[in-house]
């Protein structure tokens, strides 16, 4: 019984391996795992003190991100006369 599922389980996997689509939309979930699984890594690794985290933003940090691409309003303000 067990070699018959597992026999069902290789042949079902390979039908869908066969489809392009299905290879490539697994490259990509894979990469995107992968990148991911690495990123907590480098966090374990090197907790984010503001010393660590000046110059190497963490693209996964979207409060920060966000900060970042809001930018900075006091120099437009300064010049504006506000």
């Amino acid at each position: 019984m067990k070699k018959f599922l597992l026999l069902t389980a290789g042949i079902a996997g390979v039908t869908y391996l066969a489809v392009k689509g299905n290879r490539e939309q697994i490259k990509v979930t894979a990469n995107n795992l992968y990148k991911r699984a690495e990123s907590l890594v480098h966090q374990l690794k090197h907790p984010n003190t503001i010393e660590t985290k000046i110059g190497h933003p963490d693209p996964y940090d979207t409060p920060d991100n966000k900060m970042v691409s809001e930018g900075s309003s006091y120099s437009v303000n300064y010049y504006n006369g506000a």
